[in-house]
């Protein structure tokens, strides 16, 4: 027995959880990879390292200070 693709396509619609199942991950990939794209694109992604040595930093400055 083969299965088209017409077969699966009819599935996804007429199966309400099954169809519902599969637009919710297309439309959650498609949120994170746009979110993934933005994050490159303004240099979220750079430099991720130094940020916590400069978070070590200013809590001593702090105590220094108080």
């Amino acid at each position: 027995m083969q299965v088209t693709m017409e077969q699966v396509i009819n599935d996804l619609i007429s199966e309400p959880g099954l169809g519902m199942f599969a637009w919710m991950c297309l439309v959650f990939f498609a949120f994170a990879g746009v979110i993934f794209t933005w994050a490159l694109k303004s240099g979220q992604m750079e430099n991720l390292e130094d940020v916590k040595f400069e978070m070590l930093e200013d809590g001593l400055q702090k105590e220094v200070i108080s």
